[in-house]
């Protein structure tokens, strides 16, 4: 019994040093003396204070009126959203979300929505706003979900844009063959009564201006209702008598080439035989199509079979043609030879219309069999400089 005794209170005595081992050691280290407590004390308040306080200021609602920057010239749809720090309550907003007109200091109906919990709002008219106009945003008095007013009342003033009231109708008129585009902006009349270049988008392209006749387009302005509409007329070509520059004038007979190619049924006429000649082929049939077009215009002479370039600029010189290189000389008519690659005579052959800049000797008109490449006979070709797939001119010939 006795020995029962003493091991109940040896176990109880290791229970309760187990149980309470940081108490003691407390107990025996603590040296903290009661003015560092005291301290330490006001320092937990003050920092209780601070951090109430910062509660205090987190708990008030504000709002923020995003995309604020935009004042002036404001679309007349325009939708506001205004961010929240706190959820609003839906039901607080009557008469208290208002856009007023400024000039008649009215009131105008208005759209109000929420998302993401309600913590953005969204403001819109109920109509188009009118363009040229002063408004004022005003929102006060909205309570959030946590019964918190609007700290500060959001007042913001904009003024709407103008908007396009017409656009005239285009008239062009324009020769064949002319370089021509379709523009990409037109002028437009603004409602604050000045006018605006405007971007438009036409309901078709203009390929070409090979074949006369008149033609409308159709284009369509952003924000302006009506179509805009394009008349383009394309004038026939005229029959020219003469033609010259300060250096020379051409012959008869190439003016008369000249005046026939410019017809677009000749010049497809004139392909149609050359790929005859060259069995359907539209590669190195050059020689065939300019030979063809010499032969339409009279010179019967020149063979059929003649199919390079050597050969045809040996022909044209047994003719009484004169070769140059000197293209301030350059007329419409005159039959044009590009640089030889291979030494075995000029890569190309064609027929110069005109300079595309009378001061420039970049680019021209010219006629050949390569319309399959440029979508016409008749196109604008490199003329004195060469590039990967073109070579630059050579030389020339022409009646003297």
């Amino acid at each position: 019994m006795i020995f029962n005794k003493k091991i109940f209170i040896f176990l109880s005595l290791l229970i309760f040093s187990l149980l309470c081992p940081l108490d003691l050691v407390f107990a025996s280290n603590n040296t903290t003396n009661i003015s560092d407590i005291s301290s330490n004390q006001i320092i937990a308040k003050e920092k209780l204070k601070d951090t109430s306080k910062e509660n205090s200021k987190e708990t008030l609602l504000n709002a923020k009126l995003l995309n604020s920057d935009i004042v002036n010239n404001v679309p007349l749809n325009k939708k506001w959203t205004i961010k929240f720090s706190q959820p609003i309550d839906p039901k607080s907003i009557k008469g208290k979300v208002k856009i007023v007109d400024k000039s008649s200091k009215k009131e105008i109906p208005s759209n109000v929505s929420f998302n993401y919990y309600n913590l953005y709002m969204y403001i819109s008219s109920d109509k188009p706003y009118n363009p040229d106009s002063e408004y004022s945003l005003v929102i006060n008095g909205l309570v959030s979900k946590y019964n918190k007013k609007l700290e500060t009342p959001l007042n913001f003033d904009f003024k709407t844009g103008s908007i396009i009231t017409s656009v005239e109708d285009i008239n062009v008129f324009i020769n064949q063959e002319d370089q021509y585009a379709l523009p990409d902006k037109v002028t437009a009349k603004m409602s604050n009564k000045t006018t605006k270049l405007v971007e438009v988008k036409w309901d078709k392209s203009l390929e070409s201006t090979s074949i006369p006749g008149k033609y409308t387009y159709s284009g369509k302005v952003e924000g302006y209702d009506k179509n805009v509409i394009l008349n383009l007329e394309i004038k026939p070509f005229q029959p020219v008598t003469t033609i010259s520059n300060s250096l020379r004038t051409q012959s008869k007979f190439q003016t008369d080439l000249y005046n026939y190619m410019m017809y677009y049924d000749n010049r497809n006429s004139v392909i149609e035989r050359a790929l005859e000649l060259h069995n359907g082929d539209y590669s190195n049939n050059c020689v065939y199509f300019t030979s063809e077009a010499l032969r339409r215009v009279g010179m019967t002479a020149l063979p059929e079979s003649v199919c390079n370039t050597r050969t045809l600029t040996n022909k044209l010189k047994s003719y009484g043609w004169k070769l140059d290189y000197d293209l301030s000389k350059l007329l419409p008519g005159d039959i044009c030879f590009t640089t030889s690659i291979d030494g075995t005579g000029p890569s190309h052959t064609y027929i110069f219309m005109k300079w595309v800049d009378p001061n420039s000797f970049d680019y021209a008109y010219i006629c050949d069999n390569q319309g399959n490449e440029y979508g016409s006979v008749y196109h604008k070709r490199n003329i004195d400089f060469a590039t990967e797939a073109k070579d630059a001119l050579s030389y020339f010939l022409y009646i003297p």
